[in-house]
């Protein structure tokens, strides 16, 4: 359920209609026991195999998506995962997954290189993911505004690092950087907007604050903020940075940050480089060099600017979630599938990466013309 929280809720009311829900691994205690999984996995798997169902979108693969995968209905797989630990058994599944599939799409040149180097499976096309503009923004918020929406004084230089509390996501190469920022400038604060998935990292990641005594100097969010809430952090930001060691396509949340015109720093590792493209900075892996990138965006106005400027740019010319398109470039076999006609996906009024924004998570995607189903 907070996925949908999070993200649906907002496509769900601006579908009128077209999408319907089932649910599944909801952070709800009760709806996601094990018992009430089976009970849903078996009601909707009995219920599935009688539709028909003009495409099949997954993302994931469980007792139902194997069902799935045995409908006669032209199926597409979306890996939003990274391989950079892909092992023999996540190949061999991988290869399998991909004979049974009629298009296997990944969401960056780098997951399809690497995917072909360690898999042998070569995808059929690279969608990238799409940041909805009309939420993410540098008009949504006055900075000034922004700052005082979240208790924050004007005066404050602020740094946002906005991620699950996971270990590759590497927030100690941030908190070691920020004491050499601090003697620069004392008027910083890291703003860390998080949830905690691995209480052992997190454990690790306040005893390092505590160590480097830089615990004024830090502010941790652990609270829910709902999608249109977001830009609020993104538009108090004076510079946001992304220290994970391994993603799929850069990270969703330092797409939005750059759609906000928030001057973005990433960690030269995984696909974070293909993201970012021109839009921002690039660190190697290391507190000091990340130090000097900070300071450098944080003391020369021209140049947080010119970033500013540049991160919109990328986004709103490249990865909008409503940016034209031609559906067959999605579906990559739409004619030889057998389809009517493009327009027959179309007429949904919901895009290629209006369904990844959607599906983004654990989720799968099943439409027809009359419906698209999002299991979590």
């Amino acid at each position: 359920m907070f996925p949908i929280f999070v993200e649906g809720s907002y496509y769900l009311i601006r579908s009128r209609g077209k999408i319907r829900l089932k649910i599944s691994k909801s952070g709800v205690n009760l709806i996601d026991s094990r018992k009430f999984i089976k009970f849903f996995e078996k009601t909707f798997t009995k219920r599935s195999a009688l539709e028909n169902y003009d495409i099949i979108h997954l993302n994931s693969h469980n007792e139902t998506t194997t069902v799935l995968l045995k409908l006669n209905a032209p199926k597409i797989f979306v890996l939003h995962g990274s391989p950079d630990y892909m092992d023999k058994t996540n190949c061999r599944f991988l290869e399998d997954l991909f004979s049974k599939v009629d298009a296997f799409v990944v969401v960056s040149a780098y997951v399809a290189n690497k995917l072909h180097e360690l898999c042998g499976v070569k995808p059929d096309a690279v969608l990238h993911h799409g940041v909805d503009t009309e939420i993410f923004n540098p008009a949504s918020y006055p900075s000034n505004v922004a700052k005082k929406m979240l208790g924050i004084p004007a005066d404050k230089k602020v740094i946002l690092w906005n991620a699950r509390m996971s270990p590759e996501k590497r927030l100690e190469t941030l908190i070691n950087a920020l004491p050499h920022v601090v003697k620069e400038l004392k008027n910083i604060l890291l703003l860390v907007k998080t949830r905690t998935v691995n209480k052992s990292y997190e454990s690790k990641i306040l005893k390092l604050v505590d160590k480097l005594k830089i615990n004024k100097h830090v502010a941790f969010d652990t609270s829910w903020s709902s999608l249109i809430r977001m830009p609020v952090y993104y538009r108090a930001t004076d510079v946001y940075v992304n220290t994970s060691i391994t993603e799929a396509f850069g990270s969703l949340t330092m797409l939005e940050a750059m759609a906000c015109g928030t001057p973005t720093i990433a960690n030269n590792a995984s696909s974070n480089p293909e993201a970012l493209g021109n839009g921002g900075l690039l660190y190697d892996n290391d507190p000091h060099d990340l130090a000097e990138k900070l300071l450098r965006v944080l003391t020369d106005n021209k140049l947080a600017n010119l970033l500013s400027y540049k991160a919109y740019k990328r986004v709103s010319r490249e990865l909008t979630l409503y940016q034209d398109f031609d559906p067959r470039v999605y579906t990559v076999k739409i004619i030889e599938w057998g389809l009517k006609k493009p327009a027959d996906i179309s007429s949904l009024n919901i895009n290629a990466q209006s369904l990844l924004k959607l599906s983004a998570g654990d989720g799968d995607v099943i439409f027809n013309a009359r419906s698209l189903v999002v299991i979590w």
